[in-house]
């Protein structure tokens, strides 16, 4: 690898603040959070890539962090997130937007994961979908299936069994993305 290419790669990673030159002392890698990594990773997302390639990435990465916080989940949040879905059943049964509930689901298995830059990178990951979820959540018809969903991730968590929230996150996430593509007419379905 050439020198200029190292120079020019080192100055990309200033630029995003990962690193950090001294005069005369060098370069050292900055002590970084994961909200630093993730801003420039929203522009990248957000600007660069389709719906269909955002929804593939979520599709990898959440099924991996529900697989975490079987392993991982505590007591208080398994309680949390019963009643996070009780409210959801709640309000599906009265027909009254639930997105908050759905929302709040998501990014309490994230946080039962512990690990933060997973959860950072799927934070990115929906805002940029927000819009497209919430129109997907205004039927009925996809506010019951959505609740099914929930209901078997919840229930691998309880069992602290990762192999079956996997699958269930996978599960949930393929059907969702897959109507949010029709829905929109998007690709990869």
């Amino acid at each position: 690898m050439s020198r200029a290419s190292v120079r020019e790669a080192l100055r990309t990673l200033e630029l995003l603040g990962i690193v950090e030159t001294r005069a005369g002392g060098g370069t050292f890698v900055r002590q970084t959070s994961p909200d630093d990594l993730a801003r420039p990773l929203t522009g990248l997302i957000s600007r660069g890539h389709s719906l269909a390639d955002v929804i593939e990435f979520r599709g990898l990465i959440e099924p991996a962090i529900a697989a975490l916080a079987a392993e991982r989940i505590t007591q208080a949040q398994l309680t949390e997130l019963g009643g996070i879905f009780a409210t959801q059943e709640r309000k599906v049964a009265a027909g009254e937007p639930y997105a908050d509930e759905d929302t709040r689901f998501h990014e309490l298995i994230g946080e039962a994961s512990r690990n933060e830059l997973l959860t950072t990178m799927l934070g990115v990951v929906w805002d940029v979908m927000r819009e497209s979820r919430e129109q997907w959540l205004q039927t009925n018809q996809r506010a019951h299936s959505s609740l099914d969903a929930h209901r078997r991730i919840l229930a691998a968590l309880v069992a602290h069994d990762g192999d079956t929230a996997r699958r269930a996150a996978a599960d949930h996430i393929k059907s969702v993305g897959e109507g949010i593509l029709r829905l929109i007419g998007g690709s990869k379905v």
